[in-house]
């Protein structure tokens, strides 16, 4: 395989060195059919970054320096290079790695074995058993990184991942190459989280190595500060475009319980409590179907100007409602029967069943009445 390690830089001139030094050493630890490379990517740095780089590229002659003029967060460096990497280099894996020293270079040849060995990629792990961050942070400092995490894994439902916003990783180009890198969520640091999870939805065998976390002896921290506010915005946006439709739908629904509702205690005033609420949900099937077909599900919507296509796809959406209509009614009366009647009991039964009823419409509309 022909590996190359990504390592962005800006104003590293105190450790860029020594850690070029250190990933050439391990080296020697692979196998020789693994053709190692370095790609330093340097937001012209001022301090003389590159021309250290340089040196070592004379050295050891598997250095690439790949200047980048604008400085535009460490997200869109390593993509960058990442591109570089596939396009110009012909890379059939990349690694993430820090140029701090947070990343100790004498894990490589256990992840590349670990990649051999049928892996897509291999996250750099610190919380899986042999794993740990450093112990000179503070409670605080542990305490965000291991909430952020469990956000994350919580959120986006990865529990099989221990550790998500780890920054040292190893991906095979065939899966990175599937992944659309322009259109991450952020630039900055919490691009890694999208891309794991965007590795993950394409089906990547992915497995955490144990690794020890060090924090840098050298230099300025990086870490930006409002990477927390980043990588929560990143993680929530990613849930609500996976159930996009399912959130639209609970919101129409939610508007159409309130029609229900509404018009249910309006007409229990003159009718049978069953006619009310069959009239209540037929009304709220109405707003339900046009909200959902001009704004859910508009790519697939049907249009007015096509009456026969609209009628039918209104006969449909109700045909397909009968089993929220099963539910709501199963519910309101057996609900009745167990716990009486008021006001409050008949008005709290009409919202379970719709909460329930929401998850047969879900399927129904996804599958019979709005299918691709």
């Amino acid at each position: 395989m022909k590996v190359i390690i990504i390592i962005p830089t800006y104003n590293e001139k105190a450790n860029i060195g020594s850690t070029i030094d250190n990933l050439e050493e391990n080296f020697k630890k692979i196998p020789s059919k693994h053709q190692m490379s370095i790609l330093v990517i340097d937001d012209s740095s001022p301090d003389g970054t590159q021309d250290i780089v340089k040196a070592k590229k004379a050295k050891y002659g598997n250095i690439v320096l790949l200047p980048n003029k604008i400085k535009a967060g460490l997200g869109a460096a390593y993509i960058k290079a990442m591109r570089y990497a596939m396009e110009k280099l012909e890379a059939d894996v990349v690694f993430e790695f820090d140029a701090d020293g947070s990343h100790q270079p004498k894990y490589i040849p256990g992840m590349i074995e670990t990649l051999e060995k049928g892996a897509d990629v291999v996250i750099g792990s610190r919380y899986v058993p042999g794993g740990s961050m450093p112990d000179d942070w503070g409670i605080d400092r542990k305490l965000v990184s291991y909430l952020g995490n469990f956000i994350a894994r919580s959120v986006l439902w990865t529990w099989q991942y221990k550790d998500q916003t780890s920054g040292f990783r190893g991906t095979k180009t065939n899966f990175l190459k599937k992944v659309d890198l322009d259109n991450l969520l952020s630039k900055q640091f919490a691009y890694k989280i999208h891309l794991y999870y965007a590795l993950h939805k394409l089906g990547a065998k992915i497995v955490e190595f144990p690794i020890d976390f060090i924090d840098r002896s050298k230099g300025k921290s990086k870490f930006p500060k409002n990477n927390v506010i980043d990588s929560l915005r990143v993680v929530f946006t990613l849930r609500y475009k996976e159930n996009e439709k399912l959130f639209k739908v609970a919101i129409v629904g939610g508007i159409g319980t309130f029609v229900q509702i509404i018009f249910f205690n309006i007409f229990r005033l003159f009718t049978g409590l069953s006619i009310a609420q069959n009239i209540a949900i037929e009304l709220a099937i109405i707003s339900n179907f046009v909200l959902n077909n001009i704004w859910t599900f508009k790519g697939q919507a049907f249009k007015f100007s096509q009456a026969k296509k609209l009628i039918t796809g209104f006969l449909k959406f109700n045909l397909t409602s009968v089993g929220s209509i099963i539910i709501q009614n199963i519910i309101m009366l057996g609900g009745v029967a167990i716990f009486g009647s008021s006001f409050l009991i008949e008005n709290s039964l009409v919202i379970v069943g719709v909460l329930i009823g929401l998850i047969w419409n879900y399927l129904m509309y996804t599958r019979v009445v709005w299918k691709k």
